[in-house]
This record gives structure tokens, sequence and C-alpha cells, in this order.
């Protein structure tokens, strides 16, 4: 048996890297599975990214993976292909991508046993502190809830209220049993918005922002995994968090610059989120009182639902 490997924080030419499975360790192995191999004169980690049964050229002598590091997959399928699709799009190192999957300290709490993955069913949430829509704004949450299309922009004008449409949608998801990943470009900018949806739906919400310690990050990273966190406000990073169930993406202020890291891998989050939603089949709502042109030529071209909210909340 053979796999296929992607290393963590170490740069390689190719795409993967090609190991033996040695027999001990046949029932072990399983994708995205977490390992341990030989890399040079060091042991490191990786994650698989295939197994199989045969590798045709006898010239190459193929070292062996050492130990499966723990039991359950560091990386879920769709991330998978997100991040061979980000390598080849944006022509970055595949394990630079990987990387900006899991958290720093992700590996050392692996280690010491410090996950417990028990997934909770907690719903509470705030029902009566959520506002009447307007008129607009039911047709408005209508008809992204009844299009078929999955992406949608929302052209609301500042005021609006589009806060209230997002607190519509998040109530449906969680009471779907699914998570909602709201993108915004700095929290300290969106402070009124993260406020507004932490008032309603408490403890199933994380948001965070840079002065967020690493190990609450991995904390977070792990209740994301397991649907304890039903809704993640964030800054562009969320989009590589390991959700369990993701249902919709809101992309607020989606014109906002911020929304483009320069620094490697360099990638415009708006287009992973595109991707990640096509990925996984769910709806993608871009939000702006002052949309990209490109998003509007779309919208006009009827590749987008357009949903317009011009009407100021007094």
């Amino acid at each position: 048996m053979f796999t296929t490997v992607i290393p963590i924080d170490r740069s390689f030419d190719d795409v993967w890297l090609t190991y033996l499975v040695p027999d001990f360790l046949s029932e072990q192995v399983f994708l995205w599975a977490l390992v341990e191999i030989p890399f040079g004169k060091q042991i490191i980690k990786a994650v698989i990214v295939d197994i199989f049964d045969n590798f045709n050229d006898e010239t190459i002598s193929l070292k062996p993976i050492v130990s499966v590091v723990y039991d359950f997959p560091i990386i879920k399928d769709y991330q998978i292909e997100l991040i061979k699709w980000m390598a080849t799009y944006y022509f970055s190192l595949v394990h630079q991508v990987l990387g900006i999957f899991l958290p720093r300290n992700l590996l050392e709490k692996i280690e010491k046993k410090k996950f417990e993955f028990k997934e909770t069913k907690i719903l509470n949430y705030n029902k009566n502190i959520t506002k009447s829509l307007t008129e607009n704004q039911k047709e408005a949450y209508q008809t992204i809830k009844e299009t078929a299309k999955k992406n949608i922009l929302l052209f609301g004008i500042t005021g609006s209220g589009k806060t209230e449409i997002y607190i519509n949608l998040i109530k449906d998801s969680i009471e779907a049993g699914k998570q909602v990943l709201l993108l915004v470009p700095e929290i300290i900018l969106t402070s009124q918005v993260a406020t507004n949806i932490r008032e309603v739906f408490w403890e199933n919400v994380a948001i965070l922002n840079s002065s967020i310690s690493r190990a609450k990050k991995t904390d977070i990273w792990q209740k994301i995994y397991t649907w304890n966190i039903k809704v993640v406000v964030w800054t562009r990073s969320s989009l590589f968090y390991p959700y369990k169930d993701l249902w919709l993406i809101i992309v607020d202020e989606e014109h906002d610059n911020s929304y483009i890291s320069d620094s490697a891998p360099r990638y415009d989050a708006v287009e992973v989120a595109t991707k990640l939603a096509w990925l996984l089949d769910i709806k993608l709502i871009l939000a702006s009182g002052t949309p990209a042109v490109k998003h509007m030529y779309k919208a006009i071209k009827e590749k987008y639902e357009i949903v317009n909210l011009f009407e100021e909340i007094k």
C-alpha cells in the first residue's frame, strides 16, 4: 500500500510526496490523517491526501511513513480540494496554502491529546431580541431563501438593515442544524454587526479578531470542527476553518480591499469564498452598498441574483 502526503511547514517542489505504508500501519491509515514521515534527516508531520495499492516506478525506493499521529482527520474533504485549487490558481506552494488551514499550535495540542471531539446540540438563542422586518427587508429575505441561484448580490445602502436579514438567515441555519460564516473586512470596523449577532445567538457564535491568542484560535478550530460553534464572524482567515456542515457564507462589505491578502500565500478572500461555496454547493451572499464592478456586472448578466435594499430604516 502507498500514500501521497502534503508535508506541513516544509518546502518541496511537487504537489505532494509519495511514501510506502508499512504492513503494521495498513489498518490505521486513512485520508486526511496526520502522519509522521522521514524527510531528509528529520521526522516531520504531513497530511495524507491519497491512498493506493500500486506504484509502477520500480526505479524509486520509497521510504515508509513512520506513524499515524492521531485517529481523526485534521483536514476535511472539501478543504483538500480548496487547497489544491488555491495552490494552482494563485501560483502558491501547496504547503504554504495548507499552513493557513491549520492553527500554529494545533500539532502540539494533538500530540498532547488535548482534544475532545464531543458534539453539542445546544440551540439556545434570544428569540425576543430579533426585530420585525420591514416590507423591503421581508422581500429581500424571501428572495434570498427562494432563489435557485447560489450566488447572490445584496445591494443594500448603509442603514437599510442588512444585519437583520443576516440574523434571520442565521436563525434558519441554526434551526436546520447547520453553520453560517459571516465574513467581515475588519472586525473593529464592523463591531455593531458583531454585537447585534452576539446579542441574539449567545454561545452559538464565535466573534474573532487579531487580538485572539493562538490557544483560543485552536480552541475555536476544535469547536467549529464539532459543530459546537454554529456561527463564525471573522475576517478572511475564517474561510479556512474545518466547518462540519456549512450552509451559508455571507461576505459583508464585499468590495473592501482588506479581503485581499498581500502576504504568501496571496489570495482574494471573495474569490476563495466563491470557490468554497461552489465546492459545498451552498449559497453565497455578497453584500455591499457599493458593490465591486465585476460582481455588479455578473448580476446584470444574471449570473448572480441581485437583491436590492435601498430604503433606510428610520
